[in-house]
């Protein structure tokens, strides 16, 4: 995918790609998942099924697993140690970039004091910075302040680099202890910016970087049916930052991938 990119742009073999261009590259992917089905009569059994931008018509497939693969690159020993030790102590959530060549981690800056109303009194949750090192030698690239406490942010839990290592997907543990969910940020760490991408949980980016799938817990209450959570799939544009929900009905969404056709 990337490769496919990077021709049209170091070679000029076409002018700008084309929404149908787009379309085609995305449509070689598709979306697997297992769902959890529950009966009137009879055990709950699970099912796994798959679908395919852009038309995301969902089919049963119970191999589908079995053909995903993970394309990220292992770091090195050498450079995971020597990203841990540039980390130490003072630092946590050492995640390597797809392609092994740089990590990032949250931070926490003891040149800035913990504020005293912090929440649950959780002093070890101050990290207020996010930085990117360099791989081959732990050098510093980038430091980044994190959000400020408030209605989707109380502290860092994960990190999920791009495919192509310029953004990344922060998930903060935010709203009150029966929330479900972690409140996901992008990061374009070259430019420091920060934008709000909405709650869900397990968060994989489509391997162009176009995209961005999730689960996300939601409760029946319009359908009359209370204190019963479902979980469905939400696929996120990542330009517009618009969300779709994938999945219908009571069954529960337990695992999900992004696989080649």
């Amino acid at each position: 995918m990337v490769y496919l990119f990077l021709l049209y742009w170091l070679f000029g073999i076409a002018k700008p790609l084309t929404a149908e261009t787009v379309s085609a590259i995305q449509s070689t992917f598709k979306i697997v998942y297992s769902v959890r089905i529950y009966q009137r009569v009879g055990p709950s059994h699970e099912q796994w099924r798959e679908m395919t931008p852009p038309d995301l018509q969902s089919t049963t497939s119970p191999e589908a697993k079995a053909r995903c693969t993970d394309g990220a690159v292992t770091p090195s020993p050498e450079n995971k140690t020597r990203a841990e030790q540039s980390v130490g102590d003072h630092g946590k959530l050492l995640t390597s970039s797809d392609d092994g060549t740089m990590f990032a981690y949250v931070d926490r800056n003891p040149s800035l004091p913990v504020p005293t109303l912090y929440p649950w009194g959780c002093r070890d949750c101050f990290f207020p910075d996010l930085k990117v090192i360099r791989a081959s030698d732990a050098r510093v690239l980038a430091t980044i302040r994190l959000p400020e406490l408030g209605e989707h942010w109380n502290y860092p839990e994960t990190i999920v680099w791009s495919p192509d290592g310029q953004s990344l997907l922060v998930g903060a543990e935010a709203g009150s202890s029966d929330s479900h969910f972690s409140d996901y940020w992008l990061v374009d760490w070259t430019r420091k910016n920060w934008r709000y991408a909405g709650g869900g949980n397990g968060a994989r980016w489509s391997p162009d970087g176009s995209k961005i799938v999730w689960s996300t817990p939601r409760r029946l209450e319009p359908l009359g049916k209370l204190h019963v959570w479902v979980v469905h799939l939400a696929l996120l544009d990542v330009r517009t930052l618009k969300q779709q929900i994938l999945t219908s009905g009571t069954s529960i969404v337990s695992d999900f991938y992004w696989c080649a056709k």
